[in-house]
């Protein structure tokens, strides 16, 4: 079959949907070669992952020459695809093109989440107009839908009334550096404290980083730790953690970290004595997942898909309960017996759940159904 992508994500964006793009793209060609993988984008903004792709035998880039390339990626890639010969348009990020029935191909798209449904308080009315658009347009073009877990499954069904039948739960995979992380705790290239505990993600109202502070600070200052906070994010939103930091005397002991790299995060992980993910919201919540199968312990949300992502035997706590995270801290830090029993069968659920090959023939038998 020669399946089409749409890969703006996969060439722009070095985290989230661009990480979820790279990651599915690289499982399929590597566990199901007897594909042909064509990957469709407007621009590439990040040579680095140009020079991976082509050199991958089964993957072909198709970077646009139109001179509107956002009006290329809406109606004109459909004429590309036909002309292609293209079986399957995979819209790997929410969207597929407006015209895609012109496209003469079987249509799949992934939903990652619906946040802007769940918590519209962090959109403007503008961007979740559009969003709404976008999703209703792509769930209804499509033959088929993935969702990244059964709780974004259920939120798609709630809010566009689709057939349950017509979707499909596939989780999202990791990058392969985080399934061979064995090495743990034996590097500290990065001048990391020697005790702390970690929290990944954006710096964003929705990944609840003022809740971890807030609980740092209610523990007697004889049982903290440090606490490492690896993201990115809107400079207003790191100036506002800042200054709560601050304000709680805690600029010491917790340490903001940012241009991380994958070989740098698995490090970052490894060496944690455990992560917290108290998130409001997730469609998967990768950090879990990364987390665990660095043999490290989790601390996270019991809302959304989070369970999914931890499995039975990490700790779960209310995101909204300052008690229920400083609580769940203090156990893991006076519990060395606990870390390692919830590292050690966390770290199997995680390789067994999220395995590349089952997830990459997961997909391709989806492909193969439509």
């Amino acid at each position: 079959m020669n399946i089409g992508y749409d890969a703006k994500r996969l060439f722009n964006n070095k985290t989230g949907l661009g990480s979820y793009s790279r990651n599915l793209v690289n499982c399929l060609n590597e566990f199901c070669p007897s594909e042909s993988y064509h990957l469709y984008t407007p621009s590439i903004k990040l040579p680095e992952y140009e020079s991976e792709f082509r050199n991958l035998n089964h993957v072909s880039i198709h970077k646009s020459t139109a001179f509107n390339k956002s009006v290329w990626r809406t109606y004109g890639i459909s004429s590309d695809l036909r002309k292609d010969k293209i079986d399957i348009y995979h819209g790997l990020t929410h969207e597929l093109p407006r015209n895609i029935k012109n496209a003469n191909c079987a249509k799949v798209v992934t939903i990652h989440d619906l946040i802007f449904k769940r918590f519209p308080e962090y959109f403007p009315a503008f961007d979740r107009a559009i969003y709404n658009l976008k999703w209703k347009h792509s769930i209804n073009s499509a033959d088929k839908i993935i969702a990244i877990s059964n709780h974004t499954k259920v939120d798609i069904i709630k809010y566009y009334a689709v057939d349950p039948d017509k979707i499909e739960v596939i989780y999202n995979t990791c990058d392969p550096k985080f399934y061979n992380a064995n090495n743990k705790g034996t590097q500290n290239s990065l001048d990391l404290p020697e005790n702390y505990m970690l929290s990944v993600g954006s710096i964003e109202p929705r990944k609840n980083f003022e809740a971890i502070i807030k609980a740092l600070a209610q523990i007697p200052e004889s049982q903290r730790i440090d606490l490492v906070i690896v993201g990115g994010g809107k400079q207003k939103n790191r100036k506002k953690l800042l200054g709560l930091i601050h304000s709680l005397g805690l600029e010491n002991i917790v340490h903001l970290r940012s241009a991380i790299t994958n070989d740098q995060i698995v490090e970052v992980y490894q060496r944690a004595k455990f992560l917290v993910y108290p998130s409001h919201y997730e469609g998967h919540g990768l950090p879990i997942t990364e987390s665990l199968l660095c043999g490290t312990a989790v601390i996270s949300s019991e809302t959304s898909s989070m369970k999914e992502a931890g499995g039975p035997d990490c700790i779960y706590i209310d995101p909204n309960s300052i008690d229920s995270i400083s609580s769940a801290i203090i156990t893991l830090l006076e519990d060395s017996e606990l870390r390692k029993n919830i590292s050690m069968k966390g770290q199997i659920y995680a390789s067994q759940t999220f395995d590349r090959q089952f997830i990459a023939n997961q997909t391709l038998n989806l492909y193969k159904n439509i």
